[in-house]
């Protein structure tokens, strides 16, 4: 039997692993007042996980976005479950966020739909394995449906929704409801590879990367280009909306048509830069040196000012004022 949040009238939800990906959305929903049950393989990795909800409701809170009152009450949500069958006993919710491995995320959660209620809808925040792939593994398909959340999952506002082809509209219904409930914008994708926050990533990436390999740009010139140039415009309007108010006669003619031409059409990341740093184990902040020389700048510094920026766009997005 499913059992909702007292108050809320949200279904309980499990999260099914304690990483840096499962602690955010954990907090996530606990920040938007549903009742979570956090579940490991192993036990003691799960004090560690609610210590960084712990940290990621402080900086919410020094950020102005959570009150340092409803700290106690937010983390009381989140209850600690080493059992995976007591984790996801009368849960509404349950979502998945271990490795991103089809194997490993089609085996966890065929034994949680094995443990859970019969109407419990499934859920796994993989940013590109096909919804339709996963749900092959379970023998309630129709209650499946991807909920992409992108790090930081407690601080990034939209959530890519996947239902898979043999999801029913109640799985999609509610996995919708549930985000739109905790704060979240959730979009409704296809499952096609990389859905379609990945996809924008890739083609940018690779139009860069193709361009850094023949020697025409730096890296840092195009991460300018994007953070202090497209990005600032972004927010005020989207690919169609900018292609409305330019006209579709100047994207049909001539010098358009000439872009569009000489865009890159790479089709293995390989045959760019990406490959030849990845060859000589240059993986980028994980081993110290990618396509900057992480050695020189700190990782940390980077990843909280990366924060601050999204946090300061949250609050232009409900209304705040920036202080010059």
């Amino acid at each position: 039997m499913l059992a909702d949040t007292p108050g809320s009238g949200l279904p309980i939800c499990t999260v099914l692993g304690p990483g840096t990906m499962g602690a955010q959305i954990a907090l996530s929903l606990a920040l938007g007042g549903a009742a979570v049950r956090l579940w490991g393989r192993r036990a003691e990795s799960l004090g560690p996980a609610l210590a960084r909800c712990g940290d990621g409701f402080d900086f919410l809170s020094e950020q102005g976005l959570a009150e340092a009152a409803e700290r106690e009450t937010v983390l009381a949500r989140i209850t600690l479950e080493p059992d995976l069958a007591e984790a996801v006993s009368g849960a509404g919710f349950v979502i998945e966020a271990a490795a991103e491995d089809l194997a490993v995320k089609r085996d966890l959660l065929a034994t949680a739909e094995a443990e859970a209620p019969e109407d419990a809808v499934l859920s796994s925040t993989t940013s590109a394995l096909s919804a339709t792939a996963i749900q092959a593994a379970l023998k309630r398909p129709e209650n499946f449906c991807i909920a992409h959340y992108a790090q930081p999952a407690h601080l990034v506002e939209l959530v890519e929704v996947v239902p898979g082809e043999a999801t029913g509209d109640h799985a999609t219904a509610l996995t919708t409801r549930i985000l739109s409930e905790t704060g979240k914008t959730p979009v409704l994708c296809p499952d096609i590879p990389g859905f379609l926050w990945a996809r924008i990533q890739h083609a940018v990436l690779r139009e860069f990367a193709a361009l850094v390999g023949q020697g025409l740009v730096t890296p840092e010139a195009c991460d300018t280009i994007l953070k202090a140039g497209y990005a600032s415009r972004l927010p005020a309007m989207g690919a169609f909306e900018h292609a409305d108010l330019a006209g579709l006669d100047l994207i049909n003619s001539p010098a358009a048509k000439a872009v569009w031409a000489d865009l890159s059409t790479v089709a293995d990341p390989g045959e760019t830069p990406v490959g030849a740093l990845y060859a000589e184990g240059r993986l980028g902040m994980k081993s110290g040196r990618g396509f900057y020389d992480w050695t020189q700048r700190d990782p940390e510094a980077f990843k909280a000012a990366r924060d601050k920026e999204i946090i300061r766009r949250v609050k232009i997005n409900r209304g705040g004022k920036v202080v010059l």
